[in-house]
């Protein structure tokens, strides 16, 4: 009788091959430059994508207290809040092509707030002071992102699609500048 051992996890596996890696790079360099170039259309195909995570996301939740009952409730909750998240964004996906978006940015501003003054109060222990101008700098970001939402999400998916590219280039030239 034999017994079906699982496979080893990714990282116990060695680098990923070459011509994936490159693949990789690829879709990068093609998801960037259709940030850039069609940033409606592509913002509005991400929304919808992550709607759909969402739901299917919340759905697993659920499904998953079939099997494992240990943290029902947060389970359910996740289950809950991932399926209306889910289905209000596929159900208004224009409108969440918007909001999503500016949500995004004003998590983005608040998360750089909190992160700034826990930098300038490393900086007051003793921290140094590069730590604390870049806590007093990512206030200021910060305060410009929640000052105009609006604004930082309609710029978001250039800022989007320029990281992508950069990160498709970094990442097809990856394998050979290891060697």
């Amino acid at each position: 009788m034999t017994t079906a051992t699982a496979a080893p996890p990714l990282s116990d596996r060695g680098p990923l091959p070459t011509w994936l890696v490159m693949i990789l790079g690829v879709i990068y360099i093609v998801l960037g430059a259709l940030l850039i170039t069609q940033p409606l259309a592509s913002t509005l195909a991400l929304v919808i994508y992550i709607g759909a995570a969402w739901f299917v996301g919340g759905v697993m939740d659920l499904l998953s207290l079939f099997r494992d009952r240990s943290q029902w409730l947060w389970k359910a909750i996740s289950g809950g809040i991932g399926i209306w998240a889910g289905l209000a964004v596929l159900g208004q996906p224009l409108l969440s092509t918007v909001l999503v978006p500016v949500v995004f940015i004003i998590v983005l501003g608040v998360t750089g707030l909190i992160g700034g003054i826990v930098r300038i109060v490393q900086a007051l222990r003793g921290g140094g002071w590069g730590i604390g101008i870049l806590g007093a700098l990512t206030i200021i970001l910060s305060l410009m992102l929640l000052s105009e939402p609006v604004a930082g999400a309609v710029v978001l998916p250039f800022v989007l699609g320029i990281t992508a590219i950069v990160g498709g280039v970094l990442t097809l030239l990856g394998p050979f500048i290891r060697r």
